[in-house]
């Protein structure tokens, strides 16, 4: 599909998503235009082993959030674009853009079907453009990508996501997911690749009314420039609810893959493991994931990857007005299933942040993020790290139709 296409299959979901709440019965609409304003320093904008360069960045980031809610459908979509210039050399100004759109609909008492699109433009050596302000994802729908690029290219980032819950039973439901994930880069030495993923869930609640358990059938099948491969995966799956805000979800499995070179007629077959481990706590002043996944992943040369991933996300609301956010990933990847680990690549990024709500729709945030990427296959300069610091201003100007 050439670029232009992309482009207006992307415009036409943006339209269907405004177009369609208008249509709908007189019920509240809202809309909301935001916009972001950042100035930032940046120590390794490219991110680079050797020669180093910093710059100061200012970005402006209008954007427009709509929602829509009924007692069955729930509509909501946020699209932007950020204008990044830079101070010492304009060579590297860009615009990136993004686009979310989510919706839920009740089809019946027993039926609920949810849907997900995200369209970004950006550049994958950078944190991407939304850092802090993302909405808020299921655990499901967390990327398996490490997001470790070897070069820093263009990257335009498609991802789709459709599900369907059927209670079969008041104590067993079935769900059926579908997601889709392409990333096109610019380079060359970068590998464009398409994955689609399918889950068929059983649950079934036990009579403490806390476990929910149930087996879960997955099929992954990745198309990249070099290479293609399928993925089987069987797993249990287990959500214990400890208190009213406390809940541990796990998936434990094992996955069979199958690979294949286009250059060659090399093929390669192996079992591994897999894991989703996520703990959340839900309370009036904390909001904590804390949370382990292994899987397997496609790296930017096309490369079928394992990828152990750790990651924590804290809210903690220090006064009415002023609340701390912690985001933290740390990423291990190796292609051949962690038998050398002197080949692994290890990924690191934690983005600590103060927020100010000055006023119910503006906010200031004062934030520092730390990256590292550590390649013990490489023998020399295996390491390259960044340090940022920003403030952000957020402006909102809510309406209603």
């Amino acid at each position: 599909m050439t670029d232009i296409k992309r482009k207006l299959w992307v415009g036409a979901v943006l339209m269907f998503s405004l177009v369609m709440p208008l249509s709908a019965s007189a019920q509240d609409i809202r809309f909301t235009p935001r916009l972001g304003v950042t100035g930032e320093y940046n120590d390794n904008i490219l991110f680079l082993r050797n020669d180093r360069t910093d710059d100061f960045i200012l970005s402006l980031a209008p954007a427009l959030e709509l929602g829509y809610n009924t007692e069955s459908l729930a509509l909501n979509s946020l699209a932007g674009i950020s204008f990044r210039r830079y101070l010492s050399d304009d060579d590297y100004d860009r615009e990136d853009y993004y686009v979310y759109l989510n919706g839920t609909y009740r089809m019946t008492e027993k039926m609920t079907v949810n849907g997900r699109f995200n369209y970004i433009q950006d550049y994958a050596a950078e944190s991407r453009i939304v850092d802090l302000a993302e909405p808020d994802v299921d655990f499901d729908e967390l990327p398996v990508d490490p997001g470790i690029e070897t070069f820093f290219s263009e990257r335009k980032y498609y991802r789709a996501w459709a599900g369907m819950q059927y209670r079969l039973t008041e104590i067993s439901e079935l769900g059926v997911k579908y997601r889709y994930l392409r990333n096109d880069y610019d380079l060359e030495e970068n590998n464009d690749y398409d994955r689609n993923v399918v889950d068929l869930t059983y649950f079934r609640a036990l009579n403490n009314q806390r476990d929910r358990i149930g087996p879960r059938l997955g099929y992954t099948y990745n198309d990249s420039d070099i290479s293609e491969y399928d993925s089987y995966n069987l797993a249990l799956a287990w959500h214990h609810l400890f208190t009213e805000t406390l809940s541990l979800y796990t998936d434990i499995g094992v996955r069979y893959t199958e690979e294949s070179f286009k250059d060659s007629n090399v093929e390669d077959d192996d079992w591994g493991g897999t894991a989703n481990i996520w703990l959340t706590k839900r309370g009036e002043t904390r909001v904590l994931d804390l949370g382990f996944s292994h899987d397997i992943g496609t790296a930017s040369n096309g490369r079928a990857v394992n990828v152990s991933r750790l990651f924590c996300r804290l809210n903690q609301f220090i006064t009415e007005r002023l609340y701390f956010d912690f985001k933290g990933n740390f990423f291990v990847t190796n292609e051949d299933n962690y038998s050398n680990f002197d080949d692994v690549e290890i990924f690191l990024d934690v983005i600590p942040s103060l927020r100010y709500q000055m006023t119910e729709d503006h906010a200031v945030r004062l934030a520092y993020s730390y990256t590292i990427d550590y390649d013990r296959s490489l023998e020399d300069d295996r390491d390259r790290h960044r340090n940022r610091v920003w403030v952000m201003f957020e402006f909102g100007f809510p309406n209603t139709l």
